[in-house]
């Protein structure tokens, strides 16, 4: 009997240690994904700009702008899209205009029969959810000059893309801007000697998003050719070819899982 009654016993001492275990492991496993999405975003959205980079800062409604006032172009614009702001009704303004404000801003002179768009960093498609956001997108500090061909063809239905993806993920963060060389300083336009830049890119965060996805792309200021994916690269990649350094305010090894990845997979199948 002593026997029989000794085997229950550490048969039920069995039971509740594997209990246990499996309620820790629970536990270890809900953390591990709740991780992903308690993840503070807080000053996401700064971009650091080397020194040897010439940048004022300028704030918008809806969106930054990082303004080089020696190439009178922005190195790059910020904002967050979210959903609601994506499917915004306003009109398209077109108010296009000089912000006296923006030290170095080009006018509306230096375009005029250039040959040359007045191209939009961010898009006017992602102000429609606010009449200033509108108009202040129109401001010539979120402009380059921009191939009618890429402007009017890829480059917008990339920024369409984006706005359905803003759709799916709740929100975004979108980043924007010229990539400038040396060689592209030689070619520019107006008595400003706005400089046309050679490429552009594109970054977008999924920031809300478990795991955190990123992605960004690069297209040569003309006409595009080949589809998406031929254009899509890694947030690294826009990093060394501008000098520019995004999400620093994510923990490292976020940082570095999001920005070494190009997977366009992730994006357009979800």
């Amino acid at each position: 009997m002593a026997r029989k009654k000794g085997k229950k016993m550490w048969k039920g001492f069995l039971a509740v240690l594997v209990a246990i275990i499996i309620v820790d492991v629970a536990k270890m496993i809900a953390s591990d994904i709740n991780s992903t999405t308690s993840i503070n975003t807080n000053g996401i959205e700064r971009v650091i700009v080397p020194e040897y980079i010439t940048n004022d800062t300028y704030e918008y409604t809806g969106f930054t702008v990082y303004f080089n006032k020696d190439t009178h172009l922005p190195n790059c614009t910020v904002y967050e899209l979210t959903r609601e702001e994506a499917n915004g009704k306003l009109p398209r303004d077109d108010n296009f205009h000089q912000d006296e404000n923006v030290d170095g801003c080009a006018s509306l002179e230096d375009y005029r029969y250039s040959g040359y768009d007045r191209g939009h960093m961010v898009p006017a498609g992602d102000m429609k959810w606010n009449a200033q956001a509108m108009s202040d997108c129109f401001s010539l500090a979120n402009m380059v000059p921009q191939k009618q061909s890429l402007n009017s063809g890829t480059w917008n239905k990339l920024e369409q893309k984006i706005r359905n993806w803003a759709n799916r993920d709740s929100a975004l963060i979108v980043i924007t801007g010229p990539i400038v060389t040396a060689a592209d300083r030689a070619i520019t336009i107006g008595d400003s000697e706005v400089v046309v830049p050679a490429s552009l890119y594109k970054i977008v965060l999924a920031h809300h998003a478990s795991p955190m996805r990123g992605i960004a792309f690069i297209y040569p200021n003309e006409k595009a050719k080949g589809g998406l994916a031929k254009h899509t690269v890694s947030i690294d990649e826009v990093e060394k070819a501008t000098g520019l350094d995004f999400f620093s305010e994510l923990p490292d090894d976020v940082e570095n899982e999001v920005e070494a990845t190009s997977d366009l997979n992730q994006w357009e199948y979800r």
